[in-house]
């Protein structure tokens, strides 16, 4: 005990060895406070009774409503159709919903390759909607984008033509 009471105070006496001390605590107070996080969260109440996207695929074709062949990737030489299914909840009114199909050929101020709306209402609060393209022979990736009421983005795609 006696050694480590001499060493404390020999640590605090010492000027250099006190600024050493207040150095490393300002660094390390300072290292947590930087301008560019490096991640971040958020959250949402998902009872708000708002139309939300409970679940949404790109798929191959729809088959009694239910998306069939879930997949990103699309070949000109199989494929025929690009298929946007979408499965909403919280629908106590009417709304539409625009979808829009951009391919590798459209740039950011462009319109898109496709637009096309759909009006609907729904007696259970629950609603399948879906949207599709002909394939045409334009590769490589392609997005495709959802807005509800005409102005409220909901949710985004991206998928490869090959």
């Amino acid at each position: 005990m006696h050694q480590a009471h001499t060493c404390m105070r020999t640590l605090f006496t010492s000027p250099y060895s006190t600024l050493g001390i207040a150095l490393l605590s300002l660094t390390i107070a300072l290292s947590g406070c930087g301008e560019d996080p490096s991640g971040g969260s958020g959250f949402t109440d998902v009872a708000r009774g708002e139309p939300t996207i409970v679940d949404s695929a790109l798929a191959i074709s729809v088959f009694d409503d239910r998306p069939d062949g879930i997949t990103n990737t699309f070949s000109i030489e199989f494929n025929d159709q690009v298929y946007l299914w979408l499965l909403w909840a919280n629908i106590t009114e009417q709304h539409t919903v625009e979808v829009s199909w951009y391919s590798p050929e459209e740039g950011l101020d462009d319109p898109p390759f496709w637009e096309e709306k759909q009006t609907f209402t729904s007696t259970t609060g629950d609603k399948i909607t879906w949207f599709y393209i002909d394939l045409p022979d334009i590769t490589g990736e392609w997005f495709v984008e959802v807005y509800l009421d005409g102005d409220l983005f909901e949710r985004s795609h991206v998928f490869w033509v090959e």
